[in-house]
């Protein structure tokens, strides 16, 4: 059971012909069809049922589609699917397959849209891109932060091995006192996997996140995601790649004249 979520969660970011099944959070035709591929490429099983499918979002892939909306959306998928002739379950079918591609955007660059009237969805958002990008050591740079901050790097923690927040100074008016019992809250939960400080000198501007093989730009701070209208714009190697090695170098040389909070 551990070695097969263990397994669906690599398919999760390191499918390259198709898109991450991140992307489809609130798309149960696309995640079902999603799971019908990598169960028949990577596992060598063709059909899943209803219920197969429910268990291998939500408890191996922590994504909240249901049997019952796979079902709804599977009624609508036409050819993309084949129904098994000898008992319950469905396969995905070549135009289903295709169809699947065809969803792959071959940009270097990816800008998402975070919508102020939907705060859930701009957090189910986020989630899921920091689901797609591969585990490893991230390093976050926000000039301010809040209690909405911890939640995030929260997110963060669930999903990566190591993570360094570069920050500078409270923002939005928060009450310090309560702002410093949440932080020492955190330090206790996460100390081994988050380390936080704060860089004394002006230049910290910019709000970006660094991954191995690519970065992020964040338009408004990581405390506003959900309350403010934001983009968050990926940007993989191919196009960036030196742009990532700089910003990295000059991070490093932040975080070691930095303090820790």
């Amino acid at each position: 059971m551990k070695d097969e979520k263990k397994k669906w969660k690599s398919f999760a970011v390191s499918s390259t012909d198709i898109p991450s099944v991140h992307e489809f959070v609130e798309k149960p035709l696309e995640a079902g069809l999603w799971c019908l591929y990598v169960s028949k490429q990577g596992f060598s099983i063709d059909y899943l049922t209803y219920e197969n499918l429910e268990n291998i979002l939500r408890e191996f892939l922590d994504i909240p589609i249901t049997a019952k909306q796979i079902k709804k959306a599977f009624a609508r998928a036409g050819k993309k699917i084949i129904k098994n002739g000898k008992g319950d379950g469905y396969k995905i079918s070549n135009p289903g397959e295709g169809y699947l591609r065809s969803l792959k955007k071959d940009e270097p660059l990816n800008v998402v849209y975070i919508n102020p009237d939907k705060p859930r969805t701009a957090t189910k958002t986020l989630e899921g891109l920091i689901k797609s990008i591969s585990k490893d050591t991230l390093l976050i740079c926000d000039p301010y932060y809040g209690l909405k901050t911890l939640e995030v790097l929260e997110l963060f923690a669930k999903h990566h091995k190591e993570i360094k927040f570069l920050t500078a100074k409270v923002g939005g008016g928060e009450k310090s006192t309560t702002l410093n019992l949440a932080v020492s809250d955190f330090k206790k939960e996460y100390n081994k996997k988050v380390e936080i400080k704060l860089f004394s000198g002006n230049d910290l501007h910019d709000r970006y996140v660094i991954a191995k093989d690519r970065f992020f730009i964040i338009g408004n701070g990581i405390k506003d995601l959900g309350s403010k209208e934001s983009l968050i714009v990926a940007v993989e190697d191919r196009y960036g790649k030196g742009i990532r090695k700089t910003l990295t170098e000059v991070f490093s040389k932040r975080w070691v004249g930095a303090t820790t909070l």
